[in-house]
């Protein structure tokens, strides 16, 4: 099994599991193509929070990197 990890919205942390019946582009692909819907959710809650008075609060993921994930895992 493989996994895929990226940080999306600077908000949470998406891990994707997957065999060897995938490639890793075609993950990235999706993984990137999801990332953005997900991000768009997350952008529309955050509006719709601020609006009802909620206090924003700062994301722990908010100073990591994709890259950052990469050099943890890299061999």
């Amino acid at each position: 099994d493989n996994i895929h990890i990226s940080i999306v919205g600077q908000r949470l942390i998406l891990v994707v599991i997957f065999d060897e019946r995938s490639s890793l582009g075609l993950v990235r692909l999706r993984v990137r193509k999801a990332s953005a819907e997900i991000e768009r959710v997350l952008n529309e809650m955050e509006t719709k929070s601020q609006m009802v008075g909620a206090v924003e609060t700062i994301s722990p993921f908010a100073e990591i990197t994709d890259d950052d994930i990469d050099a943890l895992f890299s061999e």
